[in-house]
């Protein structure tokens, strides 16, 4: 658990240090390459594709995603692939604070209006993504 928080605060760390401009997106790359853990390296190539992005997730069935904070009024969007996609939004201590459904493939969202940490547990059919970005004005 330890190395995983230290990997992790150095990733932050790493992640916070990625180029802002188009014409330096090849660092960005060469940056995201050299992590060595999977689900962190995915985080900083998806920091490239999304800036703005608080946190993105992405897979197929069920899951629940690492914990996630916001200091501000966020957006959750969904994405289903599949037949069936049942989220449930989860605050710090895991009870529910939002049940959310989408049937048959397509988008969906949710304003979490309150600052905090938070988790989503998905149980889906198939391939499924969440972003959590930034409310405008928020």
């Amino acid at each position: 658990m330890r190395h995983w928080r230290a990997t992790l605060a150095l990733s932050v760390l790493l992640l916070a240090t990625l180029p802002a401009t188009a014409r330096d997106l090849a660092e960005g790359m060469a940056l995201c390459q050299a992590i060595a853990q999977d689900q962190v390296r995915l985080a900083c190539f998806d920091s490239l594709a999304a800036p703005d992005a608080i946190a993105r997730f992405s897979g197929k069935g069920g899951s629940i995603t690492p914990r996630f904070e916001i200091a501000a009024p966020s957006r959750l969007n969904f994405t289903s692939k599949d037949v069936v996609m049942v989220i449930y939004l989860l605050d710090e201590a895991g009870s529910v604070v939002q049940n959310l459904h989408r049937a048959g493939a397509g988008d969906g969202t949710f304003l979490i209006e309150r600052a905090g940490t938070y988790s989503v547990q998905v149980n889906a059919t198939g391939a499924w993504e969440i972003e959590i970005l930034p409310e405008a004005g928020g």
